[in-house]
């Protein structure tokens, strides 16, 4: 979402004046564009929630809404299940008769405020219930195991199996071909750590190219074949995105397609964002650096998140992601950190794990006047 912008320039040699298009400037003198991502179980369960919500987002300046249209945790609702009438993925409690993608959407739409879908990809019990084949198995002492997450209540299915891409590629085109939407953000493009994928499958693909078993890699260490093997996955996952891009330039070309990352540095989740690029139109780093346990400086400094994510995909948009469980002075470090280094950034969008509240978009919309 790139904006260009027109300024008016003396020439010294000539009397009449000319227009001509910058990028960057208004993310250099004005707000950034405010954009928000909303978990769909907790902001819109009735028409209602979605009026209100939208009445307020249009009074708080927001201009993008990425709206999560299958669940990606597994909380209240089990992840993968989507919020409209799917024929594909099972619908959550209470959206049989209620296409909450379909109402925010249009009411989105009224107020002149975009909405992207927000799609969760291999983090997904629905998936995982379907078919054990389908699991991600992990080598957990030196048992091959399904992986649930250090809970136990995580549940993820194999990136590379062509099954499950299948299936969630499927659900990705249905959401296009139904819905008016502005752009599909997806999420979970990642395996959790070396040790997967464990799987029948993924072991004899991996065999037929490599010679060698993976489970006879010490994932422990760093080692070449470890090297090897991260490389293989991430290269594999490239290629599910050029297939996704695919797929959305034969149903709407140019829709705007990106997806949500960890920080680059966490290489052991098998996530090359450098691969992801050209078939992506941005890249959106979760810059949550208390989550990760850094200093607000590592949002913006040079070894930081968006200083890693820009030696991976050049001039690709970045559109920084962000939460909201900041004091104001850490803000203004982050927020003047980024308009410093960072010029070339327009939009920040700002993420709350339950339910927004005026007062969230209160907050946001007030920082990012600064």
């Amino acid at each position: 979402m790139k904006r260009k912008f027109i300024f008016l320039i003396a020439s010294m040699l000539i009397i009449s004046m000319v227009f001509l298009p910058v990028n960057n400037s208004y993310a250099q003198t004005g707000p950034f564009v405010t954009e928000v991502i909303v978990r769909t179980v907790d902001n819109f369960k009735n028409h209602n929630d979605v009026v209100k919500f939208m009445n307020n987002a249009k009074k708080r300046n927001v201009s993008v809404i990425n709206l999560n249209v299958k669940e990606d945790e597994d909380d209240a609702v089990p992840s993968g299940y989507v919020f409209y009438p799917s024929t594909i993925a099972p619908i959550a409690a209470g959206y049989a008769n209620f296409d909450a993608v379909k109402d925010v959407i249009k009411e989105a739409h009224d107020r002149g405020i975009q909405v992207r879908a927000w799609i969760p990809q291999f983090h997904d019990k629905a998936a995982f219930d379907m078919n054990s084949d389908w699991q991600m198995k992990a080598l957990v002492n030196g048992q091959v195991v399904p992986f649930t997450g250090s809970n136990g209540n995580e549940y993820f299915v194999n990136p590379l199996h062509p099954d499950v891409q299948a299936y969630e590629r499927s659900i990705i085109k249905e959401i296009a071909t139904k819905y008016d939407i502005d752009g599909i953000v997806l999420d979970w493009i990642r395996f959790d750590d070396y040790n997967m994928d464990m799987g029948n499958y993924t072991r004899q693909q991996y065999q037929s190219q490599y010679g060698y078993d993976p489970i006879t890699i010490n994932f422990g260490m760093d080692n070449a074949k470890r090297t090897e093997w991260n490389e293989w996955r991430t290269t594999k996952l490239g290629e599910y995105v050029q297939d996704v891009r695919n797929d959305l330039n034969s149903i709407t070309p140019g829709l705007f397609f990106g997806a949500y990352i960890l920080p680059p540095e966490f290489i052991e989740c098998g996530q090359d964002i450098a691969k992801f690029i050209p078939h992506m139109d941005f890249i959106s780093p979760m810059a949550y650096f208390d989550d990760w346990e850094f200093p607000p400086s590592w949002v913006y400094d040079e070894t930081g998140i968006l200083s890693q994510t820009k030696q991976k995909i050049g001039s690709t948009e970045i559109i920084a992601t962000l939460d909201t469980d900041w004091t104001n002075a850490q803000y203004h470090n982050v927020h003047q950190g980024i308009r410093a280094n960072f010029p070339e950034i327009t939009n920040l969008s700002f993420f709350v794990y339950g339910k927004w509240t005026d007062n969230d978009l209160k907050k946001i919309d007030n920082r990012t006047g600064w």
